[in-house]
């Protein structure tokens, strides 16, 4: 009975693995991992292959291929013994690479995807299952021995990870016609709006990677007075992102009101715009990691900012909302291509490049490469 519930979960971790393999490597489109999603994200990282070109999930499919293999193998009196101690190697192998990847979407990612955790929690129950049956069936003083060799492989892959994955990764795209950019006038902008390189920052208050890379062009144009990153709030809601789908429940509920909420501000006190944006993607505890703002706070510092609800709501019925709102959803829509889909993007001209980094100083080697910027 143990057996035939490895091997169901065996295969449906299978499915899965090769699910995301395929979707890392042709960029196609899975369920409930929309544009901009953390799925899409994670997937779609430079931590989601082994030298940009084999997918980590593909490697995962190897191994539960390899224990479906093995636990066929089992009922051979003669090879079981080997089997099961095979069974055990690959048992620890998934239960590092699931600690692995955890700590990867926790502490270096910031997000999580929901095909990967559900099938790292499968792998978990998988190597319980698979090491409490070669207790049973096969005892022996090599057991742990085989186990600990399979976190021994997992802790391969991470130190091949952390020494062969680049500082930064990124998407890029070409138009052959003219983008609907906006200017430094319409909306707001991070550094000089005179700057000589101006780049439009496309970006969710409630992506934690749009934070990242919110804090690093910030840093860049305080040591660049000649670039300067114009803000364009894209939130990756379909309740008003017509080129998100609807598909289960809205991760980025919220979005649509936190983006206009930052614009009202900025129409109508431009001067308290700087403090309200970084308050939004600042944690009040940075001990327990930064979360989005809810409607309600931001609704309630804004409204503080500009002296009151009234105030506050004239402002958001300013129609360069709705206006700036929707030349961000063009942009968004005609800079997006199956399996670059994500956010935040940066657009310059005729390009545009969607950049995961960790600092200042890898995004501007991406500007530098990308948009000759010098």
């Amino acid at each position: 009975m143990l057996k035939r519930v490895t091997m169901l979960l065996s295969v449906v971790a299978l499915v899965l693995s090769i699910v995301m393999a395929l979707h890392s490597l042709r960029g196609t489109a899975m369920i409930g991992c929309g544009a901009g999603s953390s799925c899409d994200n994670v997937l779609g990282s430079r931590w989601s292959s082994l030298l940009g070109v084999i997918p980590v999930a593909g490697l995962a499919a190897g191994v539960y291929l390899a224990i479906l293999l093995c636990l066929f193998f089992v009922r051979d009196k003669e090879i079981a013994p080997l089997a099961w101690k095979i069974l055990l190697v690959l048992g620890g192998a998934i239960l590092g690479s699931a600690i692995w990847f955890f700590i990867l979407q926790k502490w270096m990612l910031g997000q999580f995807c929901k095909y990967c955790m559900a099938t790292h929690s499968i792998g978990i129950i998988v190597t319980g299952l698979l090491w409490y049956q070669a207790h049973k069936n096969c005892p022996s003083k090599w057991n742990p021995a085989c186990g600990a060799a399979g976190l021994l492989l997992a802790g391969c892959l991470a130190g091949f990870q952390l020494l062969t994955t680049p500082k930064f990764a990124y998407d890029r795209g070409d138009s052959a016609n003219a983008l609907p950019v906006l200017n430094a006038d319409e909306t707001p902008v991070l550094g000089s709006k005179d700057a000589t390189y101006r780049i439009n920052l496309m970006f969710d208050y409630q992506c934690s990677h749009c934070r990242k890379i919110h804090f690093a062009a910030k840093e860049i144009t305080e040591s660049r007075p000649d670039i300067a990153f114009v803000l364009v709030p894209c939130p990756l809601s379909y309740v008003c992102n017509p080129y998100v789908p609807a598909s289960g429940a809205d991760r980025f509920a919220g979005s649509c009101d936190l983006a206009r909420l930052a614009l009202a501000v900025w129409l109508a006190d431009p001067s308290k715009f700087a403090g309200f944006d970084e308050w939004l993607f600042t944690a009040d505890d940075p001990a327990k990691g930064w979360y989005p703002r809810s409607v309600e706070d931001a609704t309630f510092r804004a409204a503080q900012l500009l002296g009151g609800e009234e105030q506050l709501l004239e402002a958001t019925r300013n129609a360069a909302v709705n206006s700036i709102l929707s030349k961000s959803f063009e942009l968004f829509g005609r800079t997006t291509m199956q399996g670059k889909s994500g956010i935040p993007r940066l657009v310059y001209q005729s390009q545009w490049v969607i950049p995961e980094v960790d600092d200042a100083a890898g995004l501007m080697e991406i500007l530098a490469k990308e948009f000759n910027i010098q």
